[in-house]
This record gives C-alpha cells, structure tokens and sequence, in this order.
C-alpha cells in the first residue's frame, strides 16, 4: 500500500525472473509427469501461476537427482560467494561490470514514499557471502548518496560478509578544507562521507581518480580504501590517434599528468610537459596546484587571463584533469592553447558532470576532442565527446578482491 516507483533497472529483472519461473515450472511439470499422475496436476497448476511458490519448492528439492533442464534455470550465481547490486547512479555500469564477471547483477529495489522518503529492498541472501554496491554519487547527489548509505546498511543488518562499496564517481569530493582562503568555516564534506559510509558499515571503498590523495586518509584503518587510475586504461586509445610531438598540459595535478606522460613514452610515444597558468589580481595562479576557483564561482575563470608555458606550436596537446563540471576551465586552457598554435586538443577527463550548458561551452571550445569515462552517466551528446568504459578495470578489481589478490597491479 505504499506509494512508490520501480528503479528502472530493476524492471528487466522482473521480467527475466517471471522467464526463468515459467521455465522451471514446465521443466519441474515433465519431471513430475515421470514420477506420478498426481504430481503432473499439481506441476500442472504450477505452470498456470496458481502455485509459483510451490514449483520453485519443488524444483528445488528435484535439484539433487534431476534434469539438466531443472538445474539450468535456477539462478546462476547461487554457487558464487558474492553478489554485486547497483543503486540508480549508474545502473548500465553495474551491468556491464556483472556481464564481464559472468554473473548476474543481484535482485533489488529502490523505491520512494511521495515525500522522496527511499526504501531499499534485496532480494537476493548476502548471509555469509562478500556484497559489492556500485554507486556513482553524481546528480541528484544528495538521492545517491542517501541510497548507497542505506544499502550498506541493509546488507550489513543481513548478515553479508564484507562489504564493498564501488564508487565510481565520488560525490562531495571537492569540499577537502576546514577552512576557507579568507578564513570562513566550510564543511569537509569529502571527510563527513567518508565517516557516514564507515558509520553505515562499509569494510572496503574502490573509487575512481579521487579528486585528491588526502581523501584516502579521510577513512579510518578499519576501511580499506583502493584510488584506481584510469592512464593505462586510455593509453591503447591515444596510441590510436597517432599523436604528433604530444605535449600533456595538467590541470589540478602534475603527478598524474607525469604519469600519462611516462606511459605514453614507455608505449612509443615520446610527450613532454606544458603548463596553464591563470593571471588575476593575485598575479599568476598555478591551476596545477589546484588551487582555481571554486565550481560555484567557475564564471569567475573566464574573467582572467590564461597564460602557458611550453611549446605547442604544430604540436598535438592533451590537457589533462579529473572532473569537467561547467567546461570553462578545460575550454579557457584549450582556448589559450589553440592561440599558441597547437594542432590539435584533446581533453582527457575521469569523470564528467557537464552541468549547465557545459556541452555548448564544449562544442564552441578549440578542444576537438573530450574523452570521458562512463563513471558517470551522459545523458547529453555531443559530436566532440568520446566515452571509455572503465568496466574492466573494476571488473577486474572485484575478481582479485575476491581471491585476495594484489589491486596495484592492475595500474
């Protein structure tokens, strides 16, 4: 009797396990035609929908000495010690990550109350089995931050053996600071998740490029916490582009720019190093040291001037960052570089909010190339973005969580 609404991902699930209960009804109904004319009637109302219930029963009591044919249609990941749920932040992610594991993507719902209340709801036993949650907390924020709590919570009450929270985009990531640069009290909300997430009882946090190091040491010793990093992930993809004379320009991060740069090179690719810097009232501010305006107050970029030290002249140039929210910081640099006669620009972002009108601000920019990953969902496109999947490498990470193996290895 209460109000609420199906999570759309959820809905394909319904529809396979009313498939998979009508084939194990048919294939218990032959069974039982076998063994007595009675079991045939009852098999037979079975397979009308009168006792769903009692032919799963009795399809699983068959299990020990049946049909192949019994045995096929019960659930296939029932003999894994895991189970992987997804929450409404990226519900095509999880799929893919389940898909590349070989396993199915465990039974849930999200539902709602009309004053936004959520309830979460598993269908599937977690009791003694490791439970991965893959939640990107992007837009509506504060909706999938308050589902991945909860469902930590959930599987916690339910007896699940560890824990996992995958988040591939981790929301609330840029608030790292106690303080303001004027000296006002502001919320650290990077830190405020991390207590919240080992609070609800999380044992393990895998996330992707966390905006900054420092938020690894938000997390008590009892969370292990794995930043997994996306370079090698797009170097087979830059290799492509047969690069001329690459220069890596970062923006908010010199180690991971250097990284690129030494992979590219280890690959073939000879890159060096270029840097954006912003002038203002202050003079000159190093956006590599992250220290640009906030997101909030990310007109006010556009209002200096950019200025960039290397050469790019008839030169390939990939600017580098971890997040695009608004695009006008990527566009400003790439802008700039396009005037100091670069050849051609291309962005490489770990995640990408493209709030706003950011994919406008994109499609008028020098860039002439975006690359993204599907940590978070696009719902908008434009001719100028190109999106990689990171399924793998969480795939891959889940498989040596699993078998206790090393994580750093994988990048």
């Amino acid at each position: 009797g209460d109000s609420e609404y199906y999570a759309a991902h959820q809905i394909p699930l319904a529809a396979s396990a009313l498939e998979s209960m009508f084939k194990i009804s048919t294939a218990a109904r032959r069974w039982f035609s076998r063994a007595s004319k009675s079991a045939w009637k009852v098999a037979g109302i079975a397979s009308l929908g009168i006792g769903i219930g009692t032919t799963v029963s009795y399809a699983k009591v068959a299990k020990k000495e049946t049909p192949k044919e019994i045995e096929l249609y019960l659930p296939t990941n029932d003999e894994k010690n895991y189970r992987i749920f997804a929450g409404n932040g990226n519900p095509l992610l999880a799929n893919e990550i389940c898909m590349l594991l070989g396993t199915q993507l465990g039974r849930s719902m999200i539902s709602k109350f009309h004053d936004g209340e959520i309830k979460i709801r598993f269908f599937d036993s977690v009791r003694g089995k490791k439970a991965y949650v893959v939640q990107s907390t992007c837009y509506p924020t504060n909706d999938n931050l308050m589902e991945l709590l909860l469902m930590i919570s959930t599987l916690r009450r339910a007896s699940a053996d560890s824990i996992t929270a995958i988040l591939p985009y981790y929301g609330y990531s840029r608030q790292l600071a106690p303080v303001s640069k004027n000296g006002v009290p502001t919320s650290l909300a990077a830190a405020d998740v991390a207590i919240m997430l080992r609070t609800m009882g999380v044992d393990q946090v895998v996330s992707v490029d966390l905006h900054k190091d420092q938020i690894e040491g938000f997390f008590k010793s009892d969370v292990t916490i794995e930043n997994l990093d996306i370079t090698k992930a797009v170097i087979p993809y830059l290799k492509r582009k047969e690069l001329r004379d690459p220069v890596c320009v970062p923006i908010g991060g010199v180690k991971k720019a250097k990284h690129l740069r030494d992979c590219l090179t280890r690959a073939g690719v000879e890159t060096e190093m270029g840097f954006v810097f912003y002038t203002g009232d202050a003079g000159f501010v190093n956006v590599n040291e992250d220290t640009h305006p906030d997101e909030t107050d990310s007109t006010e970029v556009m209002k200096h001037t950019t200025e960039f030290v290397g050469d790019v002249k008839d030169r390939d140039v990939i600017i580098l960052t971890d997040l695009i929210d608004t695009g006008s910081r990527v566009t400003s640099a790439a802008n700039q570089l396009s005037q100091c006669g670069a050849r051609r620009i291309y962005a490489i972002a770990s995640h990408a909010l493209m709030t706003g009108n950011a994919i406008e601000v994109i499609d008028k920019s020098s860039l002439d190339e975006v690359v993204v990953f599907n940590t978070i969902p696009q719902k908008k496109d434009s001719p100028k973005i190109r999106m990689l999947t990171i399924a793998p490498l969480i795939a891959k990470t889940i498989s040596r969580i699993n078998t206790d193996g090393s994580i750093k290895a994988l990048y």
